[in-house]
Protein backbone atom coordinates (compact mmCIF):
# COMPACT_ATOMS: atom_id res chain seq x y z
CA UNK A 1 0.00 0.00 0.00
CA UNK A 2 1.27 3.43 -0.89
CA UNK A 3 1.86 6.00 1.77
CA UNK A 4 -0.73 8.67 2.20
CA UNK A 5 0.50 12.04 0.66
CA UNK A 6 1.18 14.94 3.09
CA UNK A 7 -0.72 17.87 3.09
CA UNK A 8 -0.16 20.69 0.15
CA UNK A 9 2.88 22.22 0.54
CA UNK A 10 2.46 26.53 0.67
CA UNK A 11 4.24 28.58 -1.25
CA UNK A 12 6.60 30.15 1.78
CA UNK A 13 7.66 26.45 2.11
CA UNK A 14 9.30 26.23 -1.31
CA UNK A 15 12.69 26.92 -2.08
CA UNK A 16 14.43 28.70 -4.79
CA UNK A 17 15.31 24.93 -5.98
CA UNK A 18 11.75 23.91 -5.78
CA UNK A 19 10.24 26.62 -7.39
CA UNK A 20 13.31 26.30 -10.30
CA UNK A 21 11.82 22.42 -10.40
CA UNK A 22 8.45 22.85 -10.86
CA UNK A 23 8.87 26.03 -13.50
CA UNK A 24 10.77 23.11 -15.38
CA UNK A 25 8.24 20.32 -14.54
CA UNK A 26 5.49 22.99 -15.88
CA UNK A 27 7.30 22.37 -19.31
CA UNK A 28 7.03 18.79 -19.47
CA UNK A 29 7.73 15.76 -17.70
CA UNK A 30 11.95 15.76 -16.85
CA UNK A 31 14.89 13.41 -15.35
CA UNK A 32 16.91 14.46 -12.64
CA UNK A 33 19.91 15.24 -14.39
CA UNK A 34 18.20 17.35 -17.36
CA UNK A 35 16.74 19.23 -14.67
CA UNK A 36 19.90 19.94 -12.93
CA UNK A 37 21.55 20.57 -16.11
CA UNK A 38 18.96 22.96 -16.86
CA UNK A 39 18.77 24.47 -13.09
CA UNK A 40 22.57 24.92 -11.95
CA UNK A 41 21.14 22.85 -8.80
CA UNK A 42 23.37 19.48 -8.27
CA UNK A 43 21.20 16.55 -9.17
CA UNK A 44 21.57 14.94 -5.36
CA UNK A 45 19.67 17.49 -4.00
CA UNK A 46 17.20 17.71 -7.43
CA UNK A 47 16.36 13.83 -6.12
CA UNK A 48 15.87 15.59 -2.78
CA UNK A 49 13.32 17.98 -3.28
CA UNK A 50 12.04 15.39 -5.77
CA UNK A 51 11.21 13.41 -2.85
CA UNK A 52 10.25 16.35 -0.53
CA UNK A 53 7.28 17.29 -3.57
CA UNK A 54 6.52 13.22 -4.62
CA UNK A 55 5.84 12.98 -0.63
CA UNK A 56 3.11 15.99 -0.50
CA UNK A 57 1.77 14.87 -3.96
CA UNK A 58 3.08 17.98 -6.28
CA UNK A 59 5.11 15.66 -8.27
CA UNK A 60 5.21 12.12 -9.42
CA UNK A 61 7.46 9.65 -10.05
CA UNK A 62 6.08 7.96 -13.64
CA UNK A 63 9.12 5.51 -13.83
CA UNK A 64 12.43 5.06 -13.24
CA UNK A 65 14.12 8.56 -13.25
CA UNK A 66 11.55 10.38 -14.83
CA UNK A 67 9.27 13.37 -13.41
CA UNK A 68 6.18 14.92 -13.80
CA UNK A 69 4.21 17.76 -12.52
CA UNK A 70 0.90 16.65 -10.75
CA UNK A 71 0.08 19.55 -8.55
CA UNK A 72 1.80 23.46 -8.28
CA UNK A 73 1.58 24.43 -4.90
CA UNK A 74 2.06 28.03 -5.88
CA UNK A 75 -1.40 27.69 -7.35
CA UNK A 76 -2.76 26.95 -4.28
CA UNK A 77 -6.19 28.69 -3.02
CA UNK A 78 -4.71 31.43 -1.04
CA UNK A 79 -1.60 32.24 -3.20
CA UNK A 80 -3.15 35.75 -4.34
CA UNK A 81 -1.75 38.38 -6.58
CA UNK A 82 1.24 39.27 -3.99
CA UNK A 83 2.88 35.75 -4.30
CA UNK A 84 2.48 36.42 -8.32
CA UNK A 85 4.14 39.51 -7.41
CA UNK A 86 6.92 37.75 -6.04
CA UNK A 87 7.50 35.17 -8.39
CA UNK A 88 7.66 37.80 -10.79
CA UNK A 89 9.89 40.05 -9.26
CA UNK A 90 12.03 36.96 -9.04
CA UNK A 91 12.19 35.74 -12.98
CA UNK A 92 12.56 39.35 -13.82
CA UNK A 93 15.94 39.57 -11.31
CA UNK A 94 17.22 36.11 -12.22
CA UNK A 95 16.81 37.29 -16.56
CA UNK A 96 18.85 40.24 -15.57
CA UNK A 97 21.20 38.40 -13.91
CA UNK A 98 21.40 35.56 -17.06
CA UNK A 99 21.68 38.86 -19.39
CA UNK A 100 24.44 40.03 -17.43
CA UNK A 101 25.90 36.27 -17.28
CA UNK A 102 25.20 35.86 -21.44
CA UNK A 103 23.12 32.33 -20.44
CA UNK A 104 20.49 32.69 -23.08
CA UNK A 105 19.04 29.32 -21.85
CA UNK A 106 18.04 31.13 -18.48
CA UNK A 107 17.38 34.16 -19.98
CA UNK A 108 14.90 32.37 -22.13
CA UNK A 109 13.62 30.05 -19.47
CA UNK A 110 12.95 32.96 -16.88
CA UNK A 111 11.26 35.29 -19.46
CA UNK A 112 9.21 32.74 -20.43
CA UNK A 113 8.52 32.07 -17.03
CA UNK A 114 7.68 35.77 -16.04
CA UNK A 115 5.22 35.93 -18.95
CA UNK A 116 3.10 32.81 -17.27
CA UNK A 117 2.91 34.60 -14.36
CA UNK A 118 1.44 37.61 -16.27
CA UNK A 119 -0.69 35.62 -18.74
CA UNK A 120 -2.69 33.21 -15.99
CA UNK A 121 -4.98 35.88 -15.62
Amino acid sequence: MAAKAQPVLEPRQLNEADREILDELHEGRASPSYLSEQTGVEQTYINQRLRRLDEHGHVDNLARGLWELVDDPRDADGAGDEDDVEELKRHVRAAGEAIEEQDVDALRRHVRAAYEVISDE
